[in-house]
């Protein structure tokens, strides 16, 4: 018996080429669609690592929210048949008045976009925005969070900022206790010999970036 390793390999990362094939399988979209679709994607969730199409952690929050309440709106069942029935009053096999008001108003076996959105109070913000990444050696969850001033991470009362240019699925716990520990006010390369300014290197969303900065103030007695 010879012992052998054998790894996975997760599935590679959708490009706009696969995802709109992809689209075409699931029977979401038409031809004419798809520019817009990547439009708005481009525009809201997702960021390109080279060809590659990462999720922004917007995309998470957004998807979680749509699942939990709006299950049956995001179904890929449900948009594929909605674009079937948009043919038929596009090609004037249905009125599109009617179709607007069981979309809206719902019926007996499916419930309406008025119903779903009276009641929006059973949404617990707090717990859909924040995206557990794991627990720290003491047992502490560590959350990865979007903010008004982009991603990051919250350990219990700690906080930091998550870099822009690291994708969702290369967060994981080592790298975000790294990034907890790191300083707040990036790394000290030396002093800028021309103003005296400190130069730091800090992460950015399009990667690595350098600063001048004043030094931090010193705390005196008033003597």
């Amino acid at each position: 018996i010879a012992p052998g390793g054998h790894a996975t390999t997760p599935p590679a990362r959708y490009t706009e080429a696969s995802l709109v094939k992809k689209l075409e399988e699931l029977g979401i979209g038409r031809p004419s669609t798809y520019a817009s679709i990547m439009g708005s994607l481009a525009a809201r969730y997702v960021w390109k690592k080279g060809q590659a199409l990462v999720p922004d952690w917007v995309a998470f929050v957004v998807i979680a929210l749509m699942e939990q309440h709006f299950g049956e709106l995001v179904d890929y069942a449900f948009t594929a048949e909605m674009e079937d029935d948009l043919d038929e009053v596009a090609g004037g096999e249905r009125g599109r008045v009617d179709f607007l008001k069981l979309f809206y108003f719902g019926d007996r076996k499916h419930k309406g976009l008025k119903e779903l959105v009276t009641d929006l109070g059973g949404i617990d913000a707090a717990r859909i925005n924040s995206i557990p990444i794991g627990h720290d050696a003491d047992g502490v969850l560590i959350e990865a969070r979007p903010g008004k001033f982009g991603p990051y991470l919250k350990r219990g009362e700690d906080t930091a900022s998550i870099p822009g240019n690291l994708a969702p699925d290369e967060l994981t716990v080592r790298k975000a206790l790294e990034i907890l520990s790191a300083p707040t006010g990036g790394r000290l390369l030396g002093l800028d010999p021309a103003s005296g300014l400190e130069v730091r290197v800090k992460s950015g969303r399009f990667g690595p970036y350098v600063q001048l900065a004043p030094p931090p103030a010193v705390a005196t007695d008033g003597k």
